[in-house]
């Protein structure tokens, strides 16, 4: 065997694919159970994630790429698992971005011109770990109070405090130039 080949061969077995067998995701950082070549399990790999993301794939069918250390089998790093027999969020544009999970739901920032934003079931927006707006297909809570700068348009009828804006009586009511009570709720 020539120096070249054992060198190639060294260096091919730094990095490999593994499969994901499971996945721990302690507070101390995202660990992995991988098999690797010719069923060798390695259990508590470290996973490598970058500052500020942090994502957790489906086990069944993920898969990672480890590399070894310094050139060392018994310090493995995986990089974070993907799981390719999901659904790819696709289809994007020259810098467009999408953060997606298993099930669907996703942001994407689109083109610079907006963020477009698709939610399974509910969207919970929190300041300061209290919700302020929760947003489901039939009602959107807002929690705080509503300031707006400009024009308000309602297609439908508007109750405030019982009242409706549309169809509510007055008490009082006089003829002419008089005013008539404050409206009453129906």
């Amino acid at each position: 065997m020539s120096i070249a080949h054992e060198i190639a061969q060294r260096v091919r077995s730094l990095f490999g694919r593994a499969v994901v067998h499971a996945i721990d995701d302690g507070a101390s950082g995202q660990h992995v159970t991988i098999e690797g070549r010719a069923g060798y399990v390695r259990s508590q790999v470290l996973v490598h994630q970058q500052f500020g993301l942090s994502s957790r794939a489906p086990v069944d069918g993920a898969v990672t790429h480890v590399f070894a250390a310094g050139a060392d089998e018994a310090d493995l790093v995986a990089l974070p698992p993907a799981n390719p027999s999901l659904a790819h969020m696709g289809a994007l544009g020259d810098g467009e971005t999408v953060l997606y999970d298993a099930v669907g739901q996703a942001v994407y920032l689109e083109g610079g011109k907006f963020v477009r934003i698709q939610a399974a079931q509910e969207m919970k927006v929190e300041i300061g770990g209290n919700v302020i707006l929760d947003l489901t297909a039939a009602l959107a809570t807002l929690s705080v109070d509503l300031k707006v700068n400009g024009k308000i348009t309602a297609t439908q009828d508007v109750v405030a405090n019982g009242v409706s804006l549309h169809d509510h009586p007055h008490t009082k009511v006089q003829s002419g130039l008089d005013t008539s009570g404050p409206p009453q709720a129906s």
